[in-house]
């Protein structure tokens, strides 16, 4: 399932028309359900609701039966432990409510504990501690992964991550030619248990340490947004009005050229909708099928041998040789009919 960043009922919607649920509204015994991560922040207009529903779609996740459920940690996951760890719910209610109408230097100068503007206005706007306290006891009880290896229909074994891999992770894991998703998955993992033991005196003794997964993935700060692994979704370079020195910063990347996938790893991730896709990969490498449709979909980004680039709806077939595949399952639910929206079946996990 991609970014469930949608009402709880939406959520429910899209579950049982594809058999999922059983009649009494939990999964159903034969589903193992995976979530590519991201479970808050959907609609920075009403972020009260928004940070109401998801708080119950993340809660009801964790009340199915662990071997029914994996949940993937996505950026907006990860804020609630990081960025926002100590910050109280009146705190970020006044800087919400002010980062619209004040300077950017008088919003740094005031709320130094919360990154930039943006994130309080829209992006993390629906934060409660509430959320916080759920994610902090799903890290604690291991319920949060950052990769999983799965295998789809056609036989291609697949990495799941929330946002996709690159070159830059593999060499900072130290196994820049691994290409077995089960060992890179394991890889990520144990960093990730790694992170949650350093905070994990301080959290059972109700703290607030923020959670660090750097250098792979790099919190925000003040006046600086996050980057790297949970955050980066893939861009074109060159394509017009793009901020290189700040999307490609190396220290925190934002954005990533499609070419520094690794070839001969096929993955799967969620984190980048259509919508952001067609502004951001340019047009040359945007294929018939992805311009035919605005919003939504099961979409794979593929890089063959040759460097070429193509993006295209759909799962692509396999072919021979070492190309580097992205499949982005983030259908953006909020904006998609129910009846529209796609799940990504797997053969094996």
């Amino acid at each position: 399932m991609g970014d469930p960043q949608a009402p709880f009922a939406r959520v429910m919607e899209v579950l049982a028309r594809h058999g999922a649920l059983d009649g009494a509204g939990r999964l159903a015994a034969d589903v193992l359900l995976i979530s590519i991560g991201d479970h808050f922040d959907y609609d920075a207009g009403d972020p009260v609701t928004a940070g109401a529903e998801g708080l119950r779609l993340l809660r009801w996740l964790a009340d199915q039966p662990a071997r029914q459920v994996r949940l993937l940690f996505g950026n907006h996951d990860a804020a609630r432990a990081m960025e926002l760890a100590g910050i109280s719910d009146e705190r970020f209610a006044q800087a919400r409510a002010l980062a619209g109408s004040i300077a950017w230097d008088e919003f740094l100068a005031r709320f130094p504990d919360v990154p930039t503007p943006g994130l309080a206005r829209r992006d993390y706007a629906s934060f409660t501690g509430e959320q916080r306290r759920l994610v902090i006891e799903l890290l604690l009880r291991g319920r949060f992964h950052l990769a999983l290896a799965g295998e789809l229909p056609d036989g291609r074994r697949v990495l799941l991550t929330h946002a996709g891999l690159t070159v830059r992770e593999l060499a900072l894991l130290g196994m820049p030619d691994e290409r077995d998703p089960r060992r890179i998955a394991a890889a990520l993992n144990a960093r990730l248990r790694e992170g949650v033991e350093r905070c994990r005196r301080d959290w059972e003794a109700g703290g607030s340490a923020p959670l660090s997964l750097e250098p792979l993935h790099i919190a925000g700060s003040s006046g600086e947004e996050g980057g790297g692994l949970l955050h980066h979704r893939p861009a074109r370079p060159d394509r017009p009005g793009a901020d290189r020195s700040w999307e490609f910063d190396a220290a925190r990347p934002r954005r990533y050229d499609p070419r520094s996938m690794p070839p001969g790893l096929t993955q799967v991730a969620g984190h980048t909708g259509h919508a952001k896709c067609l502004r951001e990969l340019g047009d040359e490498w945007i294929g018939p099928s992805a311009r035919s449709r605005a919003r939504g979909g099961i979409r794979t980004l593929r890089v063959t041998p040759d460097g070429a680039v193509r993006y295209e709806m759909g799962i692509l077939p396999p072919v021979e040789g070492p190309v580097a595949d992205l499949i982005l399952v983030d259908g953006e639910m909020r904006y998609v009919p129910a009846a529209d929206y796609e799940l990504l079946s797997l053969a094996g996990f």
